[in-house]
């Protein structure tokens, strides 16, 4: 059986990453899906000097520490994945606690992501 063939379709592969953020395991999704090479994009620079675009699954992790590092998510609700092609579309809906000062805020994004061989090659993140 070639590697195409043993592949996961883009629909499993959105089911079941979406499946790993509705139940809080953020980090197991990002080592079991992201590419190494994965390119990760944000709308703006992040704390602590982070730019909005990390290139490389070491890169993507820093930038994800940097945003949610003093945070923890509290709530969290997911629509999707909605498929096309090779991507797929979530629309989140969070609570975001701050771990200093316990101040919770909301926070909603849209997350497309786009799949070649297998994994995820590309994020990008919209929110305001």
């Amino acid at each position: 059986m070639s590697g195409e063939a043993a592949m996961a379709s883009i629909e499993e592969i959105a089911r079941d990453f979406t499946a790993m953020l509705r139940a809080g395991r953020f980090e197991a999704a990002g080592d079991r899906y992201w590419a190494p090479d994965v390119t990760s994009i944000e709308p703006a620079a992040l704390p602590g000097g982070i730019q909005a675009t990390a290139a490389g699954i070491d890169a993507a992790r820093i930038k994800c520490n940097a945003r949610f590092g003093s945070s923890r998510i509290d709530e969290i609700g997911i629509d999707g994945p909605f498929v096309t092609g090779n991507q797929f579309a979530l629309f989140l809906d969070m609570v975001i606690v701050d771990r200093a000062s316990g101040e919770r805020q909301p926070f909603t994004e849209i997350a497309l992501y786009t799949v070649r061989g297998g994994q995820i090659a590309e994020e990008r993140h919209f929110y305001d």
